[in-house]
């Protein structure tokens, strides 16, 4: 039997737990985002390894086996608060606070470092058919990468500080950290899951005041999306009904997922876990 609970006025379904933990691999200082690179059969992970807002260089991309193995743990060094990724061919793209940097996964060497001007907290990436979007936490703007070169797509209040992304289809999904941010990163009003139209940049709310949204991830016909300040993983079917996975406790990050796999950055205890749903 399912409990019934309300969030942000909307109700919800409460499942019992049905995803298997596959593997956890500990000891990273504060890792945000994980991406498969499915080209060469391994799995990256960033690691801010110091302050989220500071470029202090102590940032770092780790290199895992698929089985949950560390294989290096600098494998890439030497930037500042690695948060999201994506992959456009041999490319990897991380999101670097006020940089988006450029790996190329074929030598495992950094390309170049792209400024994003004006920028001040760049969190999540998602691409699709060579086009990546990211957002910029703090000034509710998305920016779009192409061939090489980043340039503002969309700057709305609406986006309300504007933490994780996926492309969907004809969409951007956009999960807000919230109205009304605090020193603290605490807000007034949770935040809301929304989409953008790819096409015309007209924006839907779909669930509304979810939570403090970190990562969004996508399994067949579910939805996944995490709130990094009260832990919970909530699932979204295609009719948008919500459902509450469970909890895993605060700091719980980006999100992602591959086939079946949800990897499940654990940003304030130094791991990552991977669970099959």
């Amino acid at each position: 039997m399912k409990e019934i609970l309300a969030v942000g006025g909307m109700i919800l379904a409460a499942s019992a737990g049905w995803a298997e933990v596959v593997w956890t691999a500990d000891g990273f200082d504060m890792p945000e985002s994980a991406i498969v690179d499915t080209a060469r059969d391994r799995i990256i992970l960033s690691v801010i390894g110091g302050h989220p807002g500071e470029a202090d260089g102590d940032g770092r991309l780790a290199l895992l086996s698929r089985d949950g193995a560390v294989l290096d743990p600098m494998w890439i060094a030497g930037l500042d608060a690695p948060k999201g990724m994506a992959i456009l061919g041999d490319t990897l793209l991380v999101a670097d606070l006020t940089h988006v940097v450029e790996v190329d996964l074929a030598t495992d060497t950094i390309i170049r470092r792209l400024e994003a001007p004006g920028a001040v907290f760049l969190n999540d990436i998602t691409a699709h058919g060579g086009v990546a979007y990211i957002c910029d936490l703090m000034t509710h703007t998305v920016w779009r990468y192409e061939g090489g070169e980043i340039s503002p797509w969309l700057e709305d209040r609406q986006l309300s500080y504007p933490n994780g992304l996926l492309v969907d289809g004809d969409r951007l999904l956009v999960g807000s950290w919230g109205a009304g941010l605090h020193d603290d990163f605490s807000t007034d009003v949770p935040g809301s899951l929304l989409e953008i139209s790819l096409e015309t940049q007209a924006i839907r709310v779909l669930a509304p005041e979810l939570g403090n949204i970190d990562g969004l991830a996508r399994i067949g016909p579910s939805l996944f999306v995490s709130d990094w300040v009260s832990g919970d993983l909530f699932e979204i079917s295609e009719d948008e009904t919500v459902s509450l996975v469970g909890n895993y406790g605060l700091g719980l990050a980006d999100i992602s997922a591959e086939g079946g796999m949800l990897f499940l950055p654990m940003m304030l205890d130094g791991r990552l876990v991977a669970q099959a749903f």
